[in-house]
């Protein structure tokens, strides 16, 4: 349990360093992406200092820490996306979410 502990949260790590070496997002998204990156990075420390800590993990602390290692992995699928990925298909996305908001505030099917 003690090497589950040091690989997930060294890995956590790893996974907050790559997401912050992403860069030259697109400009539509790139306040919201630079943050999401930035308080992302922030958390770095707080896994340095549980990777380090002499103290037993509980089953629930450990399907946590697997957890937001799986949400870390989709944050960094999504910044890459952010960064590398189409101008348009992300147009696209975001004026379809505007249109279904509008049916939907008419009360069409």
């Amino acid at each position: 349990m003690e090497e589950d502990k040091a690989a997930i949260t060294q890995t956590s790590i790893d996974l907050m360093n790559e997401i912050a070496s992403i860069s030259n997002y697109r400009s539509t998204i790139k306040k919201h992406y630079c943050n999401l990156a930035r308080r992302l990075k922030l958390l770095t420390p707080l896994f340095e200092e549980i990777r380090d800590s002499k103290e037993s993990f509980s089953k629930d602390t450990f399907k946590s820490l697997l957890s937001f290692k799986e949400a870390l992995e989709s944050a960094r699928k999504l910044l890459r996306f952010g960064s590398k990925g189409s101008k348009i298909y992300m147009v696209s996305k975001k004026w379809g979410k505007v249109s279904e908001n509008k049916i939907g505030l008419l009360g069409l099917p």
